[in-house]
């Protein structure tokens, strides 16, 4: 029976084997966290847009992201209606100001901005349930429709009597859930009236966005080449697959938060190699005599190679699991506490398993330098 030697050597020194299976759990923890945070970005990048009804987008020429969209004239949706295959073009207003929970300010520090959305109340530009149906309580003057998944920090304002937005009383008649990702901490939804309350430096011919219908039958990116063939450049048109696109190239790869999270992985990734590595180089300098002795006996150093890898795929193993069990925990807090997506599907769970296998192999690749350093006539 062929003698696993690789076993047998991490359970040599057990204290050092967990040490190892600690620094590698961390690594898998801290990889897969990031690329929880990292697909999250991606996935809230869109989140306000996958619960708009549009085929088509009008967005200023300064448009950032949706958080930062700018404005044009609302000149320009008149004239898209008037395109062959457009069906309707609405505008919708964006804006962030200053919230306030004087209720409940002092024991939630409740002082945040909050991001506006504003719409014509004849109109239906959203497919949440609770936005498509009676929003007549809109048309009273500060009344606002307050998102669920505003984080806590915005205080309890369910049982707050004194609530503020940019200095003017506001209250909440209705709620929805939509989540605004990390572009906002809350929002909330208004009737353009009330919006033009809230923000009297704008104006209801400044929308943020147009929101265009395309006809039955009609193809949207032909009727989108052909609005930009009609309309003046001071504003843009995209259509809903490259709107989306953009808004998630523009969170993953040019702010602060996508590049983070990527590096984040990076530095996991190196955490993991460089513990993985010390505990075997340190293994192999500990046993320098036996694997020598093994040399002297007629071992080739092919089969010396397989048991250090044979090392480093077993302790990536035994990190993975427990890495795995409590980043699942962990994924679950942050979801339920921050309201981000975070899901661990089996995809994700897979690839990472394999990429800590990889990891771990590399760190026994580079220690094989000191197993093939070992010289039998060492031992004489």
């Amino acid at each position: 029976m062929k003698t696993p030697l690789a076993w047998l050597n991490l359970l040599h020194d057990k204290m050092r084997t967990l040490v190892a299976i600690a620094g590698v759990a961390f690594a898998v923890v801290l990889i897969l966290m990031q690329i929880g945070f990292l697909n999250s970005v991606r996935q809230t990048a869109t989140q306000i847009y996958d619960q708009l009804n549009f085929d088509i987008l009008l967005i200023s020429p300064q448009y950032q992201s949706i958080s930062k969209a700018g404005s044009f004239s609302r000149i320009r949706l008149y004239q898209a209606e008037s395109v062959p295959g457009v069906a309707e073009a609405h505008p919708l207003y964006l804006d962030f100001s200053l919230w306030m929970n004087r209720t409940h300010a002092r024991e939630d520090a409740s002082r945040r901005g909050i991001f506006v959305i504003g719409f014509p109340l004849e109109q239906r530009p959203f497919r949440l349930p609770a936005l498509a149906g009676d929003l007549r309580p809109l048309k009273e003057p500060g009344r606002v429709y307050m998102d669920e998944l505003s984080r806590k920090q915005f205080g309890n304002w369910r049982k707050s009597t004194d609530l503020e937005i940019g200095g003017k009383k506001v209250e909440v008649a209705g709620t929805y859930r939509m989540g605004t990702g990390f572009g906002a901490d809350g929002d909330v939804v208004v009737g353009d009236e009330t919006f033009r309350e809230l923000f009297p430096q704008r104006t209801r011919d400044e929308p943020s966005l147009g929101l265009v219908r395309v006809k039955p039958g009609f193809d949207p990116q032909a009727v989108a080449d052909d609005l930009r063939r009609r309309l003046p450049r001071d504003v843009n048109v995209y259509t809903r697959r490259e709107i989306e696109r953009k808004e998630r190239q523009h969170w993953v790869t040019r702010t602060s938060v996508g590049v983070i999270f990527s590096l984040g992985v990076v530095v996991g990734l190196i955490v993991g190699v460089a513990i993985v590595y010390q505990v075997l180089s340190s293994d192999i300098a500990n046993h320098q005599s036996e694997y020598a002795t093994l040399k002297a006996m007629g071992y080739s150093g092919r089969y010396l190679a397989s048991v250090v890898l044979e090392q480093a795929i077993i302790l990536a193993v035994a990190g993975f699991c427990p890495g795995w069990a409590f980043s699942f925990l962990l994924y679950d807090i942050t979801e339920q506490r921050a309201h981000i997506p975070m899901r661990m599907g089996w995809e994700l769970s897979a690839s990472i398993l394999v990429l800590s296998i990889v990891m771990c192999a590399i760190s026994g690749v580079a220690a094989l330098r000191k197993v093939n350093a070992a010289d039998p006539a060492d031992l004489f």
